[in-house]
């Protein structure tokens, strides 16, 4: 296998083990509106890679039949990342997370790229002493994932040696669209076929890659 010049990695369900809380976010926001509240759980589970504004969009518009443009939509944004940001702070790193990014940090360009919002996502990585470990940071708004990849890429000069790791079906695509290997984090998410190699945890993942690391005389 080739070095790496590069690692991109999502954040919920990579680097902290958040994904449960953002189902809790979510069942807290769509419990405002009990008659709908169960088959909103059910279009968050069946479409978990969608961004928080299309769950609220959906919503709002589908299930509440109110236009697009409605500011509720907004108002449902700002209470979730309240519950967000307040529930993370004790939330709990993947296993192995911390190793990987002693590890590799220093050694290659390391990069988040996530569905959570740009301004929150900083706060959160700040919030954990992690913000300069990072040497970009890239939230959905305003960027799709496919599109950071690419972004990052373009920076970086070429594809060649750039790693994605994700934890969903959604990261699997954004890595082929953008032309960059994956591997995943399983935690549970389905992937498509043919299914990416994983790991239950970022330990097992770190071992098998340290190797392709730099050496120090070709950093």
């Amino acid at each position: 296998m080739s070095s790496l010049r590069a690692v991109i990695l999502d954040f919920d369900g990579v680097i902290l083990e958040s994904n449960g809380l953002k189902t809790a976010a979510f069942e807290s926001v769509f419990g405002r509106f009990p008659e709908h509240a169960d088959a909103m759980i059910a279009y968050h589970h069946a479409h978990v890679s969608e961004s928080r504004f299309a769950k609220f969009t959906h919503l709002v518009t589908e299930r509440l039949g109110r236009p697009a443009g409605d500011p509720l939509i907004v108002q449902l944004g700002e209470a979730f990342s309240a519950e967000m940001i307040r529930r993370i702070a004790d939330c709990p790193m993947v296993p192995g997370a911390g190793r990987f990014l002693d590890a590799f940090a220093g050694r290659v360009p390391l990069y988040v790229s996530s569905m959570t919002p740009q301004d929150e996502l900083l706060s959160i990585l700040a919030r954990r002493g992690l913000a300069e470990i990072f040497d970009g940071v890239y939230g959905y708004p305003p960027w799709p994932k496919a599109e950071a990849i690419q972004e990052i890429v373009s920076r970086l000069g070429s594809s060649a040696g750039v790693l994605f790791v994700g934890d969903s079906a959604a990261d699997q695509r954004a890595a082929r669209e953008a032309g960059v290997e994956f591997l995943a984090r399983d935690c549970g998410l389905a992937f498509e076929h043919p299914r990416p190699r994983s790991f239950p945890d970022l330990d097992s993942l770190c071992s098998a890659i340290v190797d392709r690391l730099p050496s120090p005389g070709q950093m």
